[in-house]
Formats: structure tokens, sequence, C-alpha cells
């Protein structure tokens, strides 16, 4: 037995593009000012909606997303009783001041020695031919 095949919505779809391509034919850039708010998202019944994202996936791809992002959210809140551990030692990190810089002298339009490009010589050279 064949599985039931979902009805297909590509009506709503296509009524939806077409009245966004109307909206967008009726903006006028040149002006400027602001751009309008965007049509609204329409939503599939047929898609899942995440708990922890609120995103919307599709069957598949909601029981893999799902567990993904049950395993970050965990995450993300260990990382944050963690930073509220360390909040006390920020003052003593921004007390910090580094030593000054010592200058070095110029010395005209000689290049430094640290330099890693080949350095013309002061003696000129001459090619011979043939």
């Amino acid at each position: 037995p064949e599985p039931p095949k979902k009805p297909s919505n590509w009506r709503r779809k296509h009524e939806e593009f077409i009245a966004t391509i109307r909206a967008a034919k009726g903006l006028n850039l040149k002006d400027g000012g602001k751009l309008p708010p965007p049509p609204p998202p329409s939503y599939d019944p047929d898609y899942i909606q995440c708990p922890y994202c609120q995103r919307r996936f599709n069957e598949n791809a909601a029981d893999r997303h799902i567990n993904f992002c049950k395993e970050q959210a965990a995450r993300i809140t260990n990382k944050g009783k963690l930073a509220a551990d360390t909040k006390g030692k920020l003052p003593t990190r921004t007390q910090y001041k580094p030593a000054a810089l010592k200058k070095m002298p110029s010395v005209g339009s000689t290049p430094s020695s640290s330099s890693r490009l080949p350095q013309p010589s002061g003696v000129s050279k001459t090619v011979v031919g043939m």
C-alpha cells in the first residue's frame, strides 16, 4: 500500500507570490523614504514548530532539528551560569594598563632593517648584452 499523499497547496503559494510581486512593483525606491513593512510570513500547516527556537520545519527535518536545538539550549543555559560566576573577575582585568611603548628614532629615508623585502643596494649594476 502506498502512503497517502498530502494535498498540494501550490495555488495558495502561487497567490502569495503574486501578491508579493504586486506589492514590490508598487514601490518607488527613487523617492527615498522608508520601506513598507514586509508582508506577514505564511505558515505551512504541515510544518512542525521547534519549542526552543520557534522555527518551523518539515517532519524529517523537525525530528533532527529539535534534538539538536534541545542540546544547544542546554549548553547555552550552562554557559549562562558560568558567566554569572565569573563576573567578579571582570573589574580586575579592566584595571590593567600596558607599559608605554618605546619610540625608535627614524633615520630619514633608509628602510628599517626589520623589513623582509629585498632592499636595493647603493651600487648600480650594468647589464652587458651580446
